[in-house]
């Protein structure tokens, strides 16, 4: 295809494309048409770019988005379309001059002009452009998040970065608030899911004021740390670990108070080598199975209940292998398929329940083959005396244990 065709194909290609965002429209659809022809005679923002035989999306697609919604707001406009006047500048420029041109009687950041661009920017951040454009201060406006807007944050958020969305402009601010240096705000709106409203607002300005104290940190630890917390205190244990782990998070009430920097780097070490946290990926093909003929076990001492019973569920190992610490979350296939059986022997004084053997009885033979403490740790005294008694009352044999 020649030159020629290219720039004719992509021209044609653009006007089809203004023709469908305008059909898009119903009571807009004339604002929108004169924001399309003044922009068209003003700049060359909607000039067509060929690439490979298409429009480029980035000079053209972007500003139609745009105009869209600005024509859905066309009883805001302060001026006219038609008398705007395009700088000498690059794209981004001219757009954010014509947002400017349509809407503001008070001077607006330039990185606000973004709320009108994406796609998929909620419609808090259109509205919090047409609030500060009409004069009035972010500390009045309606925004989706708890923390609170001191006149610091006001004001830092008035300089925030060009480049930032509105999103990230107010955590940036919110950082600078508090007192955290530029590359700390910039690195946590970048590379961290601070960069956007959180679940829990009060934890994370206590997670973002810790990182603050114990500056500096390099980038790979801030980012580290905030994945880390995020992790263990609000994700899924499906998420974190695998399929069959559980819906809860691993650690809901994670916090990071009482504990220094070398704790909390220890704590992350440490977790990351366990064999439980390494994510497991198998999908067992049964996530159940029928129990066996050996029935649980119950015995009271003094303050103290002890219980042994049978994890009949690809989630109860998993759980096990969590809270224990160990690896019998591959003994799934082996108990999916009836080879063995795993039992849990707990114990519960008051209404606290502690998980204290894991226990491996093959059912066609009767013989427990393990019997394991946290960390693979050898049963403790008590623990070995309750594991005596059930096997006594189901005529089960040890194995290799004593």
């Amino acid at each position: 295809m020649s030159s020629h065709n290219r720039k004719q194909h992509a021209r044609c290609s653009l006007d089809g494309l203004i023709t469908r965002f305008a059909g898009s429209l119903a009571d807009s659809s004339d604002p929108f048409w004169r924001l399309i022809h003044s922009v068209r005679s003003a700049s060359r923002l909607l000039e067509p770019f060929p690439e490979r035989g298409r429009t480029d999306p980035a000079r053209t697609e972007w500003i139609l988005y745009a105009c869209r919604r600005m024509a859905n707001f066309c009883h805001r406009w302060q001026h006219p379309p038609e008398v705007w006047t395009a700088p000498v500048a690059n794209p981004f420029v001219q757009y954010r001059s014509l947002v400017s041109h349509l809407f503001d009687r008070y001077p607006v950041p330039a990185f606000m002009a973004s709320a009108w661009l994406c796609q998929d920017l909620e419609q808090w951040q259109r509205d919090l452009y047409l609030h500060l454009a009409a004069g009035y201060g972010i500390r009045q406006a309606n925004l989706p998040t708890s923390f609170r807007i001191t006149k610091s944050a006001a004001c830092y958020f008035m300089q925030a970065p060009d480049d930032l969305c509105p999103a990230k402009a107010l955590r940036w601010s919110h950082v600078r608030s508090l007192g955290g240096d530029e590359r700390l705000a910039r690195l946590l709106v970048s590379s961290t899911i601070l960069g956007a409203m959180t679940e829990d607002e009060v934890f994370w300005e206590s997670v973002i004021r810790y990182l603050i104290l114990n500056e500096p940190i390099s980038a790979e630890d801030v980012v580290a740390i905030v994945g880390f917390i995020h992790q263990q205190r609000f994700q899924s244990a499906e998420i974190v670990c695998g399929l069959g782990r559980g819906t809860q998070p691993l650690q809901p009430e994670f916090t990071l108070q009482g504990r220094t920097l070398m704790s909390l780097r220890q704590h992350m070490a440490n977790w990351r080598t366990e064999p439980w946290a390494i994510p497991y990926v198998f999908v067992p093909p049964t996530p159940c199975w029928e129990k066996t003929a050996i029935n649980p076990f119950r015995s009271s001492t003094g303050d103290l209940l002890w219980s042994i019973d049978e994890m009949l569920t690809s989630k109860d190992l998993l759980a096990e292998a969590h809270f224990m610490r160990h690896c019998v979350a591959s003994y799934i296939p082996a108990c999916s398929r009836r080879q063995t059986s795993i039992w849990s022997m707990q114990v519960q004084k008051g209404e606290r329940r502690s998980r204290v053997l894991t226990i491996e009885v093959v059912p066609t033979t009767r013989t427990i083959r393990q019997a394991k403490g946290k960390r693979n740790s050898p049963p403790c005294r008590p623990a070995m005396e309750m594991l005596r008694q059930w096997a006594y009352r189901e005529g089960l044999k040890f194995e290799g244990i004593h």
